[in-house]
């Protein structure tokens, strides 16, 4: 075989993943960034899956049929600040294997339990900014959309229907 066609195989192999796998370092330095009021700390992800409560990682379904995929499973991934605390970045509902499901349980356990309570939080904030738009968002939960209850309020209607009757007769 040729010498020159395995070297020049070899420099072009370089050429072509050497800047890639540069230009995707950089990403990974710059582009995970905290952006809230020009923190600029490093974000760590967090993901966690969610299966129902009658869902196990088997290769039988519920069904007793045989399956390679679980389809009835939420992904969460959030972004973490040291400073800001964890942020809901996405909801997935897409279905994983069952090659991953696997790996997951023999080497990330931690994924399968959301008993962090600083990530609740945050996953019911998005939720609630998802379902009730964002206009919801600083509402005090002290305050109440129903008007204070007075002896006035009570009798206003009352008032002017007696006077439509005392004057009417």
């Amino acid at each position: 075989m040729n010498i020159y066609l395995i070297f020049g195989a070899i420099v072009s192999a370089f050429a072509v993943i050497a800047p890639g796998w540069f230009f995707y370092r950089l990403y990974k330095r710059i582009g995970r960034r905290c952006t809230i009021q020009d923190c600029g700390r490093m974000l760590k992800r967090v993901s966690k899956i969610l299966l129902p409560p009658d869902e196990v990682i088997s290769l039988r379904s519920s069904k007793n049929r045989r399956r390679w995929w679980i389809r009835r499973v939420v992904k969460l991934t959030f972004t973490v600040c040291e400073r800001h605390g964890p942020k809901l970045v996405k909801i997935d509902t897409n279905p994983i294997s069952l090659w991953h499901a696997y790996w997951v349980q023999w080497f990330h356990k931690e994924q399968y339990y959301l008993d962090d309570q600083s990530l609740v939080e945050a996953t019911r904030k998005k939720l609630r900014e998802l379902y009730m738009g964002g206009r919801h968002e600083n509402l005090d939960p002290q305050v109440t959309d129903t008007p204070p209850i007075s002896l006035g309020t009570l009798f206003i209607g009352f008032f002017e229907e007696l006077d439509e009757i005392v004057g009417g007769e």
